[in-house]
This record gives C-alpha cells, sequence and structure tokens, in this order.
C-alpha cells in the first residue's frame, strides 16, 4: 500500500520539490476522506495516494501532484473550491474543478450526464492542460484496482478509458500510462484475445531469446567500440498493442489477396521486438544510426525521422528495422532527454524547462498542435454532445494521417483530409488565399485526399470556392470557409 513517505521518497528522487505543502495537502485530503471507503474496503484515501505517487513518478509538478491528492474532495467531501484556492492557490484550485464531475444538475440521461462532464474535463484542458495528467493517473489506479467492481461497470469503465483517456494520454505523449491504461482495458473487454495475444508474445519471445539477447549485446558493443556511449535495452510491444497491429496487417492482407481468412502471423510485427538506443549526444544519434545501418541488414522502406521532424505529441526519435536471423528488430535511437520526454511525455517536457507552469504553457499552447484544435472546437461548439462528438471524430480519430509542411514540421489531420484543410490549419490568411498545391513535387487538385508522409506547400493567388465546403473535412475548414462566404455575400 502507497503512503505518504512513498510519494515524498519519489518526489525526493525525481527532484520535484514542494514537499511541504505535499504533506499538507495529504493530511487535509485524510481528515476530508476520513471514514470514507473504496469497493475493496480500503479507506479511501488510498486512491489519491496512488495518484500522487503516479504523478510524482511520471515527472508532474508540485501543484499537479497537490491537486491529485485533492481531487476528489470536492466531489465527495464538504469543502469548497474557494476554501481549497485559500490554502493552496488559484493554480491547484483551477486543476481540482477542472478534475471533478458536475454536482447538483439533473439530467434526462445518463448519455447526457456523461456527454456533460466530458465536455467540462475537455473544455478545463484549454485552461490547464495538467488536467490530463490527474485524470490519466485517477483512471490508471482506477482500472488497476478495478475487480472490484461488478462486470458492466468494469466494462463500461474500460470503454471509456479506450473512447477517451487512452487518446488524451497520447495527445500529450504520456505513452507509459498509455500503454498501461490500453493493457488494463483490454483484458477487461476481451480477455480471450488479451490471453491468446500475451500467449503469442511470449511463445514468439522464447523462440527468439538468443537472438534477442545477442542482438543487444553486439549493439551496445559495436556503437562503444566506435565511440558512441550509450544504453541499449530491449522493448517487447504490449498486447493490446501487438493485437490492433496483427488485425491491420491480416484487414490489409485479405484486401489485396481477396481472402477471408488471417494469414498474418505475430512474426510479421516489424516493431513487436524494439532496440531503445539511448545516447548522450543528439549528433550521436545519426552516428549510431549510421553504423547500425553498417553492421546489419536492414529495411530501407520503414526508416523514420522523427528528431529533424518530431510527431505532434513530442515524440522525438530515429527509427530503424533490422533483419536479425530472420527476427524482424526495430531499433529506436534517441538521446537520454528524447528517451524521458518520449516516455512521459508534456510532464517531463514541462519538468525539464525547470520553470514554474505559468512560464511555460503559452509556449505548449503553440508547439502542441492538440491544444489549438481543441481551443477551436471550444469556441464554435456549446452544445456537450456536439462538441464531444467533434473531439471524439477529428483528435481522437482511429486513423490519421501524418503530413510534412514546407518547413518541415509534422501536421496530423484526420483520414481523408484534404489540402484545404490543411491550409486552414496553417492560419486564416494561407486558406482564404489558397491558390495551387504541390504534394511531393507534384501539382495535385485542392481536393486531393492526403497520404502519410505527403510533402506539402502552397501557392498563393485563390479564395474559397463552392467545392470546398464539401471536399473539408475539419471543423476547422468547414466554419473558415462559411465565415467566408457568408462575408462575401454580407458585402
Amino acid at each position: 500500500m502507497i503512503t505518504i513517505d512513498d510519494v515524498l521518497a519519489k518526489v525526493r528522487e525525481n527532484n520535484i520539490g514542494g514537499e511541504e505543502v505535499i504533506r499538507r495537502a495529504y493530511l487535509l485530503a485524510s481528515k476530508l476522506h476520513e471514514g470514507q471507503f473504496r469497493q475493496s474496503g480500503e479507506p479511501y484515501i488510498t486512491h489519491p495516494l496512488h495518484v500522487a505517487y503516479i504523478l510524482a513518478c511520471t515527472y508532474n509538478d508540485t501543484e499537479t501532484i497537490v491537486a491529485g491528492l485533492l481531487h476528489d474532495t470536492i466531489e465527495d467531501t464538504d469543502i469548497t473550491l474557494s476554501e481549497i484556492e485559500s490554502m493552496f492557490g488559484s493554480s491547484v484550485a483551477r486543476l481540482v474543478d477542472g478534475v471533478s464531475k458536475l454536482k447538483g444538475l439533473n439530467f434526462s440521461s445518463k448519455s447526457e450526464k456523461v456527454e456533460a462532464n466530458t465536455a467540462k474535463i475537455l473544455r478545463a484542458i484549454n485552461e490547464d492542460i495538467r488536467v490530463i495528467s490527474i485524470k490519466c493517473a485517477d483512471r490508471l489506479h482506477n482500472m488497476e484496482t478495478i475487480g472490484f467492481k461488478t462486470e458492466f461497470k468494469q466494462k463500461e469503465n474500460a470503454l471509456e478509458t479506450i473512447d477517451l483517456y487512452v487518446p488524451l494520454a497520447y495527445r500529450i505523449g504520456m505513452y507509459e500510462i498509455k500503454k498501461r491504461l490500453e493493457d488494463l482495458s483490454f483484458k477487461v473487454l476481451n480477455p480471450l484475445e488479451y490471453a491468446d495475444t500475451s500467449r503469442k508474445i511470449n511463445d514468439y519471445l522464447n523462440e527468439n531469446k538468443e537472438t534477442l539477447d545477442y542482438v543487444v549485446y553486439k549493439t551496445e558493443k559495436v556503437l562503444r567500440d566506435n565511440g558512441i556511449n550509450c544504453v541499449v535495452k530491449l522493448r517487447v510491444k504490449e498486447v493490446y498493442s501487438t493485437y490492433k497491429k496483427m488485425l491491420k496487417l491480416n484487414k490489409r492482407q485479405r484486401k489485396a489477396s481477396s481472402q477471408e481468412t488471417s494469414i498474418v502471423t505475430i512474426d510479421a510485427i516489424h516493431d513487436l521486438f524494439a532496440l531503445k538506443i539511448v545516447t548522450d549526444d543528439y549528433l550521436d544519434c545519426y552516428k549510431a544510426l549510421g553504423v547500425i545501418h553498417k553492421e546489419y541488414d536492414i529495411d530501407s522502406t520503414r526508416f523514420k525521422e522523427f528528431i529533424a521532424g518530431p510527431k505532434t505529441n513530442l515524440y522525438r526519435s530515429l527509427h530503424t528495422v533490422l533483419y536479425v536471423n530472420n527476427c524482424l528488430v526495430q531499433a529506436q535511437i534517441r538521446t537520454k532527454e528524447m528517451d524521458m520526454v518520449d516516455t512521459y511525455g508534456l510532464p517531463y517536457y514541462i519538468y525539464s524547462k525547470n520553470k514554474p507552469f505559468s512560464e511555460v504553457q503559452d509556449e505548449i499552447r503553440d508547439s502542441l498542435q492538440f491544444c489549438k484544435d481543441l481551443n477551436f472546437l471550444s469556441e464554435y461548439f456549446e452544445r456537450n454532445d456536439l462538441y464531444v462528438e467533434k473531439v471524439k471524430k477529428e483528435l481522437f480519430a482511429k486513423e490519421n494521417v501524418y503530413v510534412r509542411t514546407k518547413n518541415n514540421k509534422t501536421i496530423e489531420l484526420p483520414l481523408g483530409s484534404t489540402p484545404i484543410d490543411l491550409a486552414f490549419l496553417e492560419g486564416d490568411n494561407t486558406g482564404y488565399n489558397l491558390g495551387r498545391v504541390i504534394v511531393n513535387g507534384i501539382e495535385v487538385p485542392l481536393d486531393y485526399q492526403l497520404k502519410n508522409n505527403d510533402r506539402v506547400s502552397f501557392i498563393m493567388g485563390g479564395s474559397p470556392e463552392d467545392y470546398w465546403l464539401d471536399s473539408a473535412k475539419t471543423t476547422r475548414a468547414q466554419e473558415k470557409i462559411l465565415e467566408y462566404k457568408r462575408t462575401c455575400n454580407y458585402s
């Protein structure tokens, strides 16, 4: 069982600071939750303690950890938000309010209540993106202890986790928590497939153990022999991620061969096994890539450059795929700093700035596409049901395309998006004046559907036409086109 001493020890280990205020928040939460128990029979305070511990382990700041300890007090006790603000400041109060469900309102249906609370969380994220960290830590501990709930409630919570919390964790690069949430939810929703996929992974891992041990040893040795200080570790793909990849490969194979039976086996997954190669220096990443390409046979079609062109959620790494004794092994090459951000996401990125959140929040809003998109949708949709629907459809889409702009910036768009969508994401002036578009060096129609890794540049000299509205996929582009047409009609 986690105690406040465990939380504070992790705070000290990660050099987060604020031990006195964290202990004060714990004492208050412990007093307020006194006499309350979880379904497991444990004192309720064990839950906020676990949430705070998860937040400390993932490098969240003092305010976020304090809010994690207090996150259920508004819902479940008599304390008011103004009292929390007077004791811990406006930022902590804002975070606690952001993660608290609505109280005192009558809803016509359960779905209306769920949409209202989901919309409240999403709008709170617009005010302070650290809300995501608390909600995901809260959900992670609840999923870890879900066995005390009814089967119906377990499945309901698992579906919500996959639908809302996994995409939120991904959007700010919290891969460690995202993967744990996925596997816990998958195990609840589809226990037979979970067990079968887990068995396949373990069997294939055991079959290739000698090869994998050798490639870890050889890679670290050859890199050090070439003057590259590094750490090399083996990463095995998680169960849910493996299951999804096999479904996707089988679907693609059936489409190509017109066969109904699944014919793709687990050895076809190119990143089931990955070497995490962590170097001291940025340039050593590229040196390591050269050494590896010299030492191994590689699949040149699978090279990915995410250092010069990071993903939209801050992820940076070089990816290449090796053939080792008929086994596919992905190599992921990054620096120590990149590895920490790739693991913990935005919380560590904020931590690395060594500044109060208030001093870096504007920079974060400017650098994360998710923040801009979420804010835009929040402004356009006051109705909770429409807002939540649009966020899930556009920002949490199961399939997206990643394109590169002229300045090598990676942009993520829903599948089916066109250059019109990208132009309005770049800015109103770009959208309103779009004339022609060049994709991968070739001029294409404006209603061309963008594909992964397309490189896109615009030529100005045009204006929105009637067909643009049907060609646009995103709300931003559609609304801006309608706005332009209304202006033109009015004038």
